[in-house]
């Protein structure tokens, strides 16, 4: 490990902490209101925390002509991808939605470089791939599974989620030689903001003010402190190590995802839960490791 790169390995882990724990806080907050509304005032949020942290940290709102067309694809892909975390969670477990996404995920991103950049596979990869596959196989319970369970249990929208989500991390590598990331990251949810306005429920629009403290704490966690600040520092070290390699550190999101959706949901966790996705986890440092 570079010392250079120490403390944002450090920062790192942090977010990936911070991502496990909101997957119960989008289910607590799934029970207020749809999808549609959530993602626009969570955009809306994140969005504007970042003008704090522009300034702070003084940097311009420079719109980024030259990588116009990787924020638009990034939010398109984010848009998408938080319809599949909310509605998903509504339907579905927390925790193996925490499991799903962040194992399948850099998978999937790991492939995707591979073909695009065209770089080659070597045997340990192909293991890891394979492994993979097999885990999540295992989490979805794929011996007693058919297309309606899944739709019924949510698990489709997590895989949907999962896959979507390597648009995003690709794109955010993408446009490192045009933009800085947090220049890039205020315009990716301002973006956002405005794709996900087109789907809110207008005349709801302003139901969230009238919600209890419970979804006010649980609403900011995922969108200040997991989207704004984590998802942020996530885009930092994809510009930096590279897609695949800021993927990786996505294993840490199941464990905390687990802990807390038994803590604050009280859910509890099938065999298959944990062994699909250790194995899942397995993979991906099998994918990753030098």
């Amino acid at each position: 490990m570079k010392s250079s790169n120490f403390k944002l390995y450090v920062a790192m882990v942090a977010a990936m902490f911070i991502w496990g724990i909101s997957w119960p806080n989008a289910k607590i907050t799934g029970q207020y209101a749809s999808p549609d509304l959530l993602m626009f005032w969570r955009f809306t949020l994140a969005c504007a925390t970042m003008i704090p942290i522009m300034f702070f940290m003084g940097k311009k709102f420079t719109f980024p002509r030259t990588a116009l067309k990787y924020v638009i694809i990034a939010a398109v892909c984010l848009t998408a991808y938080n319809y599949g975390y909310f509605k998903g969670t509504q339907i579905g477990m927390a925790s193996l939605g925490g499991i799903i996404v962040p194992t399948l995920s850099p998978l999937v991103t790991y492939l995707l470089v591979v073909l695009i950049f065209d770089q080659s596979i070597r045997r340990k990869e192909i293991l890891g791939f394979m492994i993979g596959i097999l885990g999540g196989l295992v989490l979805l319970r794929i011996w007693e599974v058919d297309l309606q369970d899944l739709f019924d249990s949510g698990n489709i929208y997590f895989i949907f989620a999962a896959i979507i989500w390597t648009g995003v991390t690709i794109m955010t590598q993408k446009s490192r030689e045009e933009t800085d990331v947090i220049n890039f990251s205020f315009w990716l949810y301002l973006f956002s903001a405005i794709l996900a306005f087109s789907f809110a429920p207008k005349d709801k629009l302003l139901s969230v003010f009238t919600f209890d403290w419970i979804f006010w704490v649980n609403f900011l966690m995922i969108s200040v402190v997991s989207l704004a600040i984590g998802t942020t520092v996530f885009f930092q070290t994809t510009m930096r190590l590279g897609s695949e390699k800021a993927s990786a550190f996505m294993y840490v999101v199941p464990v905390t995802a687990m802990v807390f959706s038994v803590i604050l949901l009280g859910e509890t966790l099938p065999w298959s839960t944990i062994v699909g996705g250790s194995m899942a986890i397995g993979a991906v440092y099998i994918v990753n490791r030098q």
